[in-house]
C-alpha cells in the first residue's frame, strides 16, 4: 500500500525532509495521492510534519506499532518476516496457531495494539491495554519437531534480557520459568506453545508468545503490587520488538542450551528465594539451591527433600 511505501521512505529518511514530488515519482502516483496518503498515516496517529519547500518529516514522539516500522528496525537477515499488525485482537497466541492450522508457515511475526484475552501459563490472564504494551508472537518451525520446549521459553527470556541490556543500563531478573522482572516488579511474560501435526503427530510449529508491559500504567488494583513497566527513553516499541526477535531468531538458529543457558542462570532472581512450589506430594514450602542446566530448578522443601522441578509454577513467600 502506498501509505506503507511511504511511511517506509519516512522512517529511512527520519532527519532528511523527504518531498511529496519525490514519493509522487517515485511511485508513479499524482501529488494528491501523496497527501491523501500522508493523512491516512495522520489519521492512525502517526506525527509528521511539512517543511516547506522540503517535503515531509517524522516528528520525534511517534510511538505506534506498524509492521513497516519493525521491519527497518530488523537486521538485514530478518527483513524478509512476514509481520502482521492488529490494532485489537483477542490473543496473538491464538491469531498464530488458527494461522498455523490453515497454511504452512516457517516463521511469522503477529503483533497487537491492544488485546481482549491476553493469556499467561496455566490459564492465567495478561493484562493487555491498548498503546502502551508490546503484545507478540512469533510462529517459528522448528526442524525435527520441538523437543524440549521448556528451554525455548528460556531462550525468549533471555532475548527479552538481552533486548533490554542493549538499550539500557537496566538489569532486569528472570524468575523461572518466564517471567522478566525489574526489581520486585514484573513488566514481561512469555508464553510458549507447540502446536501439532494431526497427521505426522509431531509438533513443529512453536509459537512464543511475548507480552510486555512497556510504558503501561493505570494497572488493575490486583495487578499495582506485582505489576511495572519497561519505559526505555527514545527506544519505541518498534525499535524494541525488533531487537528482541533479532536475538530470538539467532538463538534459535544456534539453539544450544549451552549458548544461553549460563545467561539464564545468571540473571535468575529464585536462587536462594523461599518458594510455594509443586512437589510429587502435592504443594509445599521451601528454597531454590539452583537452576540445572537442563533448565528444572532444583529445590529443598522445609523437611530436607531436595527435588528437581520440571514444571508448574514457583512463587516468591516471606
Amino acid at each position: 500500500m502506498l501509505k506503507d511505501d511511504i511511511l517506509r521512505e519516512l522512517l529511512e529518511n527520519k532527519t532528511n525532509p523527504v518531498s511529496g514530488q519525490y514519493l509522487a515519482d517515485k511511485y508513479n502516483v499524482s501529488r494528491n495521492a501523496v497527501w491523501k496518503a500522508i493523512n491516512s498515516l495522520k489519521d492512525k496517529g502517526y506525527k509528521i510534519l511539512s517543511k516547506q519547500n522540503a517535503g515531509y518529516i517524522l516528528g520525534d514522539d511517534n510511538d505506534i506499532i506498524s509492521s513497516e516500522s519493525i521491519k527497518h528496525f530488523l537486521s538485514a537477515g530478518n527483513k524478509t518476516i512476514p509481520i502482521e499488525v492488529y490494532d485489537v485482537i483477542d490473543s496473538t497466541n491464538n491469531e498464530a496457531k488458527r494461522q498455523i492450522i490453515s497454511e504452512n508457515i516457517d516463521r511469522k511475526l503477529i503483533v497487537a495494539e491492544q488485546q481482549t484475552s491476553g493469556r499467561g501459563r496455566l490459564g492465567k490472564n495478561f493484562y493487555s491495554p491498548s498503546n502502551t504494551g508490546i503484545y507478540m508472537s512469533l510462529i517459528y518451525k522448528v526442524p525435527g519437531g520441538v523437543k524440549e520446549p521448556m528451554l525455548i521459553t528460556m531462550a525468549a527470556a533471555v532475548a527479552v534480557v538481552r533486548a533490554i541490556e542493549s538499550f539500557s543500563d537496566i538489569k532486569p531478573g528472570i524468575k523461572w520459568v518466564n517471567d522478566i522482572f525489574i526489581g520486585d516488579k514484573k513488566i514481561c511474560g512469555i508464553l510458549t506453545e507447540a502446536v501439532t501435526d494431526l497427521e505426522t503427530g509431531m509438533a513443529e510449529n512453536v509459537v512464543v508468545g511475548i507480552g510486555i508491559n512497556y510504558s503501561t500504567q493505570g494497572f488493575p488494583e490486583e495487578l499495582k503490587a506485582i505489576a511495572g513497566s519497561l519505559f526505555i527513553e527514545g527506544v519505541s516499541r518498534d525499535q524494541f520488538i525488533a531487537a528482541v526477535i533479532d536475538n530470538l531468531i539467532a538463538l534459535y538458529r544456534e539453539f544450544k542450551a549451552e549458548s544461553f543457558m549460563p545467561e539464564y542462570i545468571s540473571h535468575n532472581n529464585v536462587i536462594g528465594k523461599k518458594v510455594r512450589f509443586d512437589a510429587p506430594s502435592g504443594k509445599t514450602e521451601g528454597e531454590v539451591l539452583d537452576i540445572n542446566p537442563n533448565g528444572s530448578i532444583k529445590v529443598r522443601d522445609i523437611d530436607g527433600t531436595i527435588y528437581d522441578i520440571f514444571t508448574g509454577e514457583i512463587l516468591f513467600r516471606e
